[in-house]
C-alpha cells in the first residue's frame, strides 16, 4: 500500500483557467456576474468524503451523495471553475450508451448490457426533470441525435448495433435513409440512424446550475482550489491542495483525462483532443441542421445547431497526450482553428465562410472498451475514481455518480457491482516513449485515410494498416 501520491509538475501551464476560453463557459460565467468570487480552500478540515473534480461526475456525485443520507458531510474542491474542465468543453450532446450496445455486451453479457442502456436512457430524463425541479436553464433542445454516414466507407456502420437492438423493442432507434438523413444534417449525408431520446444543451449552463444545487444541499465547495497530492494516514485520507487539506473517509477522483496521472488507469486510457468552434452564418441557411449530427468516421465530425442560431461543429482525435501530462497539453485554444473551419466547410456547405465565434480544444480519456470504468486506486484503500467516457459523459455521469456514491459509502446496491467497476479487458498500452511516437504514427495515418474517404479516393496499404492499429473509437 502507499502512503504518499503527488500530483505530477506541469510547468508554464496554467490548467485551472484553461477551460473559461471555451464558448460554453464564457457565455455561463455572463450570467453569475452578481455571484461572490470563488472560495478556495486555505485551511485544513474533515469530511465524510471528499470530491475531487468539480464537473458532471463529481457534482452529480455529491448531489447524490446527499440525496441519500443529508448527514454526509461533504467537501468537493476543483482545480479551476466547476464546470471548466470537460463538462464546459464538449460538444453538448447528450446522449444514451444504446450505440455502444456492441462493447456493453461484451463487458457485460446481454442482460446486464441492456439494463445500463436503459439507466442511461433513464439518465437523459432524470437530468431533464431536474433542470426543470431546480429551474436550471440548460438550453435543453429536443432534436435527437442523427448517427449518419458522409461517405461510401461509413455506409451501414450502425448494421451490426441495430440487429443487436432489434431482440429489445424498447430501443430507441429508427432507420432513416438518404433524403431524411441529409434533411435533418443539414448538409449532404448517404443515410443514417435517428435516436430521438438524445437532446442538445449547454453544458456550462448545466454544470454550474448543479454546483449551485450542491451547495444549497450543504455540499462545501472549494473552486481554484487543485489537489497536489494523497496521504494515506490511520484508515483515512487525506486530500492535499495549494493551501489546505481535507481528511475524509472516502476520496472520489472525478477528473476523467487527469486520472491518467495514475499508472493502473493510464495502461487503459488513450489520451486525445477534439476540436470544436462555434460559428455564427452570414446569410440564412438554406438547409439548416435539426439534429445533434455525428458522421460513422474514426475522427469523428460531428455538430449540432445552438439555440442561439448559432452552429458547433467539432472533430475528434486532432491530438495525443503525452505520458501524465496529456490532459494538460491538450486543454487550450483550438491551435489550428482554420483547418477545423475547412473541414466544417466540407462537410456541411452552408456553413462556408461562416462568422467564427470561439475555438477550443479539449482533452478526451478514451477507454480501451468506448466505456466508462469505475472502481479503487491500487494502495489508497477509500479512493475511488471514474474515468474513461470516450467522448460521450453527460448521460453517463448521472450512472457514474450512482457508482462512486455507491462506492464511497460501502453499498453494494444498484450498480456498484456491475461490469462498470471493472477496468477494460487485455494487455493494456504500452509506455513511454513508445505510447507517444506510436500514437502519433497512427494519428498520422488516420488522417490521411479520413481526407481520402471524404474524396472517396483510394486509400494505400500502408496507411490501412496502420491506422487499423488505432485503439480508440466513440462507439466500441
Amino acid at each position: 500500500m502507499r502512503d504518499v501520491w503527488r500530483v505530477p509538475r506541469v510547468h508554464g501551464l496554467n490548467v485551472a483557467d484553461a477551460g473559461v476560453r471555451s464558448f460554453w463557459m464564457a457565455d455561463a460565467l455572463v450570467e453569475e456576474h452578481d455571484r461572490s468570487d470563488p472560495e478556495s480552500l486555505t485551511s485544513h478540515v474533515r469530511a465524510d468524503v471528499c470530491i475531487v473534480g468539480g464537473g458532471f461526475t463529481g457534482l452529480w456525485t455529491a448531489i447524490e451523495l446527499k440525496t441519500r443520507d443529508p448527514r454526509i458531510d461533504v467537501t468537493l474542491v476543483e482545480a479551476g471553475l466547476c464546470g471548466c474542465g470537460a463538462s464546459g468543453t464538449n460538444a453538448g450532446m447528450l446522449m444514451n450508451l444504446w450505440p455502444k450496445l456492441p462493447s456493453l455486451v461484451s463487458a457485460g453479457g446481454k442482460d446486464e448490457a441492456v439494463d445500463v442502456a436503459r439507466a442511461s436512457v433513464e439518465a437523459i430524463e432524470h437530468i431533464r426533470r431536474f433542470c426543470a425541479e431546480h429551474g436550471i436553464d440548460a438550453q435543453i433542445q429536443s432534436n435527437g441525435w442523427l448517427w449518419a454516414s458522409n461517405n461510401s466507407s461509413q455506409d451501414g456502420a450502425w448494421r451490426d448495433t441495430l440487429a443487436m437492438a432489434a431482440d429489445y423493442s424498447d430501443n430507441p432507434f429508427i432507420e432513416l435513409d438518404e433524403e431524411e438523413a441529409t434533411r435533418l444534417a443539414g448538409a449532404p449525408t448517404r443515410g443514417g440512424v435517428l435516436d430521438p431520446t438524445c437532446v442538445g444543451l449547454h453544458p456550462a449552463r448545466l454544470a454550474r446550475g448543479l454546483m449551485r444545487v450542491a451547495e444549497s444541499l450543504g455540499v462545501h465547495v472549494h473552486e481554484h482550489t487543485p489537489m497536489t497530492g494523497l496521504r494515506r494516514e490511520h484508515a483515512a485520507t487525506t486530500v492535499t491542495t495549494t493551501f489546505g487539506s481535507v481528511r475524509a473517509g472516502s476520496v472520489v477522483l472525478a477528473i476523467n483525462a487527469w486520472c491518467n496521472q495514475f499508472p493502473q488507469l493510464r495502461s487503459h486510457l488513450v489520451t486525445t483532443a477534439s476540436d470544436n468552434v462555434v460559428v455564427r452564418p452570414r446569410h440564412p441557411l438554406r438547409s439548416a441542421p435539426l439534429a445533434n449530427v455525428s458522421d460513422s468516421g474514426r475522427l469523428l465530425d460531428y455538430w449540432r445547431p445552438l439555440s442561439s442560431g448559432d452552429l458547433l461543429f467539432g472533430k475528434a482525435g486532432l491530438g495525443i497526450g503525452w505520458g501524465v501530462s496529456g490532459a494538460n497539453t491538450l486543454f487550450r485554444a483550438a491551435p489550428h482553428p482554420e483547418r477545423l473551419l475547412t473541414q466544417m466547410a466540407r462537410t456541411v456547405p452552408d456553413l462556408r465562410g461562416a462568422e467564427l465565434l470561439s475555438s477550443w480544444r479539449a482533452p478526451v480519456e478514451y477507454s480501451l472498451s468506448s466505456l466508462p470504468f469505475f472502481g479503487e486506486i491500487a494502495g489508497f484503500p477509500g479512493v475511488y475514481f471514474g474515468t474513461g467516457y470516450s467522448g460521450d459523459g453527460i448521460g453517463p455521469s448521472v450512472i457514474g455518480a450512482q457508482i462512486l456514491a455507491g462506492l464511497a459509502t460501502r453499498s453494494t446496491d444498484g450498480m456498484t457491482t456491475s461490469f462498470l467497476t471493472r477496468a477494460p479487458s487485455g494487455r493494456g498500452l504500452p509506455p513511454e516513449p513508445i505510447r507517444y511516437l506510436g500514437g502519433q504514427l497512427v494519428k498520422t495515418a488516420m488522417l490521411r485515410q479520413d481526407r481520402k474517404q471524404d474524396q472517396e479516393a483510394r486509400i494505400d496499404l500502408p496507411t490501412r494498416l496502420i491506422a487499423r492499429i488505432d485503439p480508440t473509437t466513440f462507439l466500441g
